[in-house]
Protein backbone atom coordinates (compact mmCIF):
# COMPACT_ATOMS: atom_id res chain seq x y z
CA UNK A 1 0.00 0.00 0.00
CA UNK A 2 0.99 3.50 -0.95
CA UNK A 3 1.16 6.27 1.90
CA UNK A 4 0.72 9.69 1.06
CA UNK A 5 3.28 11.95 3.03
CA UNK A 6 1.73 15.12 4.20
CA UNK A 7 4.17 17.52 2.26
CA UNK A 8 2.69 16.26 -1.15
CA UNK A 9 -0.91 16.79 0.01
CA UNK A 10 0.28 20.52 1.30
CA UNK A 11 1.67 20.85 -2.14
CA UNK A 12 -1.63 19.63 -4.03
CA UNK A 13 -3.79 22.09 -1.48
CA UNK A 14 -1.56 25.08 -2.57
CA UNK A 15 -1.62 24.19 -6.25
CA UNK A 16 -5.70 23.71 -6.23
CA UNK A 17 -5.53 26.86 -4.25
CA UNK A 18 -3.85 28.72 -6.59
CA UNK A 19 -5.80 27.37 -9.34
CA UNK A 20 -8.91 28.58 -7.80
CA UNK A 21 -8.05 31.71 -7.06
CA UNK A 22 -6.58 32.79 -10.25
CA UNK A 23 -10.18 30.93 -12.00
CA UNK A 24 -12.21 33.39 -9.72
CA UNK A 25 -9.77 36.71 -10.29
CA UNK A 26 -9.78 35.51 -14.09
CA UNK A 27 -13.93 35.31 -14.06
CA UNK A 28 -14.59 38.79 -12.09
CA UNK A 29 -12.20 40.51 -14.26
CA UNK A 30 -13.86 39.77 -16.83
CA UNK A 31 -17.02 40.36 -15.73
CA UNK A 32 -15.83 43.62 -14.47
CA UNK A 33 -14.68 44.59 -18.47
CA UNK A 34 -18.04 43.55 -19.62
CA UNK A 35 -20.31 45.10 -17.09
CA UNK A 36 -18.40 48.13 -18.37
CA UNK A 37 -18.74 47.60 -22.13
CA UNK A 38 -22.63 47.20 -21.02
CA UNK A 39 -22.48 50.74 -18.97
CA UNK A 40 -20.42 52.12 -22.12
CA UNK A 41 -23.26 50.87 -24.67
CA UNK A 42 -26.29 51.92 -22.60
CA UNK A 43 -24.78 55.58 -21.89
CA UNK A 44 -24.34 55.95 -25.47
CA UNK A 45 -27.95 54.67 -26.28
CA UNK A 46 -29.14 57.09 -23.18
CA UNK A 47 -27.35 59.75 -25.45
CA UNK A 48 -29.17 59.10 -28.60
CA UNK A 49 -32.42 59.12 -26.89
CA UNK A 50 -32.15 62.25 -25.24
CA UNK A 51 -31.41 63.99 -28.38
CA UNK A 52 -33.93 62.31 -30.07
CA UNK A 53 -36.27 63.23 -27.22
CA UNK A 54 -34.82 67.11 -27.48
CA UNK A 55 -35.19 67.12 -31.40
CA UNK A 56 -39.15 65.78 -31.22
CA UNK A 57 -39.58 68.23 -28.64
CA UNK A 58 -37.88 71.30 -30.75
CA UNK A 59 -40.75 70.26 -33.29
CA UNK A 60 -43.75 69.89 -31.23
CA UNK A 61 -43.13 73.79 -29.40
CA UNK A 62 -42.33 74.71 -33.44
CA UNK A 63 -45.56 73.54 -34.46
CA UNK A 64 -47.43 74.61 -31.11
CA UNK A 65 -45.86 78.11 -32.19
CA UNK A 66 -46.85 78.33 -35.89
CA UNK A 67 -50.01 77.45 -35.21
CA UNK A 68 -50.14 80.03 -32.61
CA UNK A 69 -49.13 82.39 -34.98
CA UNK A 70 -51.95 81.29 -37.25
CA UNK A 71 -54.51 81.27 -35.05
CA UNK A 72 -53.57 85.29 -33.74
CA UNK A 73 -53.73 85.87 -37.37
CA UNK A 74 -56.94 84.68 -38.42
CA UNK A 75 -58.47 86.30 -35.07
CA UNK A 76 -56.50 89.30 -35.77
CA UNK A 77 -58.50 88.96 -39.53
CA UNK A 78 -61.80 88.60 -37.88
CA UNK A 79 -61.63 91.12 -35.33
CA UNK A 80 -60.75 93.67 -38.13
CA UNK A 81 -63.57 92.25 -40.33
CA UNK A 82 -65.99 92.56 -37.58
CA UNK A 83 -64.90 95.85 -36.26
CA UNK A 84 -65.38 97.46 -39.74
CA UNK A 85 -68.58 96.16 -39.87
Amino acid sequence: MKTISINKIKEQAIHLNDKALKTTEKTVLNSFEKIEKAQNKTDEFIKKGFKFSEKQQDKLFNNLENGKEMIWKNLNKALDFFSRN
